[in-house]
């Protein structure tokens, strides 16, 4: 078992750090979304050529992390043996180099050269996200290890909601020509190199395997790993599909029929949803007091419900209102705000019952919210206009805690091979670099709402896994 060198009182200290780089890669990974549809555009693009980006942005993450794992396999877990800390630095630098790397290759006006700089960000988060997730997952009690991923999600949401805000207020709005696309990533080059300067200051809590490095068979002995790998195979090539043309979607005649910008305010509400979802739930049942009663449940629910809206309020004011209109935020801005987003509160209600019936049972929660994808899915189909809309929509709210529960399901009892075992659940990220080119086909063949039925196979998928395929079958490493 990996060992714990530092002191306890620490641990409140390190997740703050962690937190805040779940929230600055967040919102960099979902400024993807915004340049599918703006290089689809300015390239001519078919529906699977725009889909390119992910292609290669969560390609990385496959290959990278399949490499690691190889490494690891072969000459022992190199996270094992420099600490946690060093591989997330290493993942910072290598990301911070990719944003950069924006700036030379969007002057070659070639659409696949710039798509290198996305595959070189992809590898820099992969190091992060193999580093981050076990961090949060061990650095305290392990039957609240799901909640404490849930929260740190919960900020990576918040990034990936004011991600389409911001990037796309910039892109859309503010900025025209190559500087559109140079100066935001620059900017978050520099926020990535600053991150990775400060962590190398401080004295971040750090495990290490002190005994050795060089393990017994793999992690792959583990069969509820193995089908946890293809439920995060499954869950973020859907999640990746329907952010990515989420805005094109909300543009439809038939559908939303709203300008870009205003789309953004809908992809953000998507991810938005997210983070109400992963924040509502570490509410529930954090680490501090994992014998809430119903009472304090429903009244941190409900906290945490008003709070996650009012920012969402603010962010969706000063992007639509005051940066893009240069007006004052009033009551009434935040009325009519209230007003648009209210449909997300019905969905929101389902959500928030559901997490108090299941919020001790990991497996039920995710079993009961891939259901409900299944059914939005269909319900976008049958239906056009505001319901189809706000149907895709609220799947944002119940992907929310997908990734945490499939994870932490997979790599309980690991021990030793938690490490290793994260690397391959990472190696599935690859998820959304292939489901969404059947995704794009179905648009290019068919019309893009009906290639809004292509995901429900991921969550059909992800259904058995939390009704049957999580659980753990004894292994002889362990006898």
């Amino acid at each position: 078992m990996a060992c714990v060198n530092v002191e306890k009182s620490k641990y409140p200290y390190a997740l703050i750090l962690i937190i805040l780089l779940f929230f600055i890669w967040g919102g960099i990974s979902a400024m993807n979304d915004v340049l599918v549809a703006y290089f689809k555009e300015l390239f001519i693009l078919t529906e699977l050529q725009s889909l390119l980006i992910q292609f290669a942005f969560f390609g990385a993450y496959g290959l990278g992390a399949l490499s690691y794992y190889l490494y690891s396999n072969k000459f022992g877990d190199p996270i094992n043996k420099v600490g946690y800390k060093q591989g997330i630095m290493s993942g910072l630098i290598i990301a911070g180099i990719g944003c950069m790397s924006f700036y030379p290759t969007i002057l070659s006006n070639n659409y696949y050269v710039i798509l290198g700089s996305f595959f070189i960000i992809g590898i820099g988060l992969t190091l992060i996200q193999i580093s981050c997730n076990p961090y949060v997952a061990i650095i305290g009690k392990p039957e609240s290890a799901s909640a404490r991923l849930n929260l740190a999600q919960g900020f990576n949401s918040l990034g990936t909601t004011l991600g389409p805000l911001l990037g796309g207020f910039l892109v859309f709005n503010y900025l025209s020509g190559n500087t559109a696309i140079q100066v935001p990533y620059l900017i978050c080059g520099a926020i990535l190199f600053l991150f990775a300067f400060l962590l190398y200051k401080v004295d971040l809590p750090d495990y290490k395997n002190q005994l050795s490095t060089n393990l017994k068979g793999n992690a792959l002995q583990f069969s509820h790993l193995k089908k946890g790998m293809l439920a995060i195979f499954f869950y973020v090539g859907a999640e990746v599909a329907i952010s990515s043309k989420l805005l094109e979607y909300a543009m439809l005649p038939t559908i939303g029929n709203v300008n870009k910008s205003m789309a953004t305010d809908y992809l953000a509400l998507y991810w938005g949803g997210a983070m109400i979802g992963r924040l509502l739930i570490a509410s529930i049942a954090d680490e501090i007091d994992m014998q809430k009663t119903l009472a304090q449940k429903i009244r941190n629910g409900v906290l945490t419900i008003f709070s996650t809206f009012i920012i969402l309020f603010m962010f969706i004011g000063l992007k639509s209102h005051v940066l893009a209109n240069d007006e004052s935020l009033t009551i009434g801005i935040f009325v009519s705000i209230f007003k648009f987003t209210s449909p997300l509160l019905i969905f929101v209600t389902i959500q928030f019952i559901l997490m108090l019936i299941f919020s001790k049972s990991s497996q039920k929660l995710l079993a009961s919210f891939s259901f409900i994808c299944v059914a939005l899915l269909l319900t976008s189909y049958i239906f056009e206009g505001n319901i189809g809309l706000w149907s895709v929509i609220a799947i944002g709210l119940f992907n929310s805690i997908m990734w945490s529960n499939i994870f932490t399901l997979s790599i309980a009892e690991l021990k030793d091979y938690t490490s290793q075992g994260s690397s391959l659940l990472i190696i599935m990220i690859v998820g959304g670099a292939i489901l969404p080119l059947g995704f794009g086909l179905m648009a290019d063949w068919i019309d893009l709402p009906t290639a809004f039925l292509f995901p429900i196979i991921s969550y059909l998928y992800i259904l058995y896994f939390g009704r049957i395929g999580y659980k753990i079958k004894q292994t002889k490493i362990y006898e």
